[in-house]
């Protein structure tokens, strides 16, 4: 495994922050991590972390770097081994626009009772704190299968 993708709408909230949980979670183990990034399905092209998502972010201690949104598309699927999304519309999404990506599509809560992390955009920081706390959690998990897929 040397590509993760993770997948929200915009790319400024969920998505990024996904990616930087994972990646910090992933680099405490004795393997090299793979390369994680980030997209979305409607990205707000440019775009940095919403300040809301970057402040609840932080507060768990999470690593955030430079971000600037960006639009999913074939090659990147195509790219990555594992995908990560934040909810079941967007493998939904997934599946009816690139069928060919839905074998290596997941919920990022696939191993948390498929759980699903809400959409914070545009809503009060509790939601980005929210959005968050189920992010850090879900990420923790992936890493922990990551790790034994790897060793």
């Amino acid at each position: 495994m040397r590509h993760i993708l993770t997948i929200c709408t915009g790319n400024i909230c969920r998505s990024p922050v996904a990616e930087a949980a994972l990646r910090d979670a992933l680099t405490h183990g004795p393997e090299q991590p793979p390369e994680i990034s980030s997209a979305g399905l409607h990205a707000l092209v440019g775009q940095g972390i919403d300040p809301e998502s970057a402040r609840a972010a932080s507060a768990r201690g999470i690593p955030l770097h430079d971000h600037a949104a960006r639009q999913f598309n074939s090659e990147l699927g195509r790219m990555s081994d594992l995908i990560l999304v934040m909810e079941t519309h967007h493998r939904q999404e997934i599946a009816a626009r690139w069928p060919h990506l839905l074998g290596k599509t997941f919920l990022l809560g696939h191993f948390d009772s498929a759980r699903q992390v809400p959409d914070p955009y545009r809503q009060g920081p509790g939601m980005h704190v929210q959005a968050v706390d189920i992010i850090v959690t879900c990420s923790a998990n992936w890493a922990e299968q990551i790790r034994k897929m790897l060793a």
